[in-house]
């Protein structure tokens, strides 16, 4: 079936997949459903792919959805490149978390596990906005909770959010007991790097928790509007919970910490861009011809691939010396 907000108005059409039961596909573990994802407005085809890689070199993430690059052929028909990739789900292979009880409502069993997506669309049946900081929260799996369920998740991030906002709370970092911070540091990392708007709104953020255990960060998700151009300001240090989380020493010093492990991972990220470009050139030649870009969001869509390519490249290497350089003076 068609997917998406705003990418399903586009005339290239992103898909979701449920298959009759859970298959492995091009090397990735078995599941029921994935999604294909056009990239219509991308002319490199691989903002996605290359966010995806980032987060899938991060390990406190704990884990950030597989794709391989596809031809797309229906009813005989080519339809062109496509991203077939893993739909984030509960799942031992996805986001490896305990499965919410329905009947759960109470004690251990009602604490976990949630996937939570943050998003202004606010277009799930079960969601809340926080009380403190009127962040649009949606339960995306299970998509349906009951009343206990629903008030449990609501009070730990009005919690958490209490534990941030308040001083004497936050002086005694109260806010560490809600929050896995290296998640969250890697996060943050991973969006400034490559320039991810989506994150201001918010859309497409993404939060788990497992049973017994805290918020985590994650998984990574939507990468294709904005992406990969080059600027020298910090544009969500201050969005979400970062402003506050940013005013505490110790989790800076986490960011720093997680940099120093990150940095040597995402300074071969552009030998991977060629990787995947080498892959992508023939296809790109047929692709461009059958969906040509009409809008211009990342300041390439007139661009030859090559060219492409090359300024995804150069502005990440940029980007990657400017949030070097913005850490260490944290």
């Amino acid at each position: 079936k068609g997917r998406g907000n705003t990418t399903w108005s586009y005339p290239k059409k992103p898909y979701t997949l449920k298959l009759d039961s859970k298959t492995e596909i091009l090397g990735m573990p078995k599941h029921k459903r994935w999604v294909l994802l056009a990239n219509w407005m991308d002319r490199t085809m691989m903002r996605n792919d290359i966010s995806l890689e980032m987060g899938r070199r991060s390990k406190a993430l704990e884990w950030t959805p597989r794709g391989q690059f596809i031809e797309l052929v229906i009813n005989n028909r080519h339809l062109g490149n496509y991203y077939l990739c893993e739909q984030i789900k509960i799942d031992e292979s996805r986001v490896n978390i305990s499965e919410l009880d329905e009947n759960a409502t109470e004690g251990e069993d009602i604490t976990g596990g949630y996937l939570m997506e943050l998003d202004v669309y606010f277009d799930e049946q079960y969601k809340f906005y926080s009380s403190i900081f009127s962040l649009p929260y949606m339960f995306k799996d299970p998509d349906e909770v009951n009343s206990a369920q629903f008030d449990y998740m609501k009070q730990y991030v009005n919690e958490m959010e209490t534990a941030l906002r308040d001083p004497v709370k936050f002086e005694s970092r109260e806010f560490d007991n809600f929050m896995e911070l290296k998640s969250f540091a890697d996060w943050w990392i991973i969006n400034e790097l490559v320039c991810n708007f989506e994150a201001k709104h918010p859309k497409s953020c993404y939060i788990h928790k497992d049973k017994g255990g805290k918020i985590v960060a994650g998984p990574l998700w939507d990468y294709d509007w904005e992406t990969f151009t080059y600027h020298t300001t910090a544009h969500i240090a201050d969005k979400l919970y970062y402003k506050e989380l940013f005013s505490d020493k110790e989790f800076r010093n986490i960011v720093k910490a997680q940099w120093d492990i990150l940095k040597p991972q995402f300074e071969t990220i552009p030998d991977y861009i060629d990787q995947q470009a080498q892959a992508l050139e023939k296809s790109d030649a047929i692709n461009s011809q059958m969906w040509p870009i009409s809008v211009d969001v990342n300041g390439d869509t007139k661009d030859s691939f090559s060219l492409a390519i090359s300024k995804m490249k150069d502005n990440y290497t940029k980007r990657l010396k400017w949030i070097d350089g913005y850490i260490s003076n944290l």
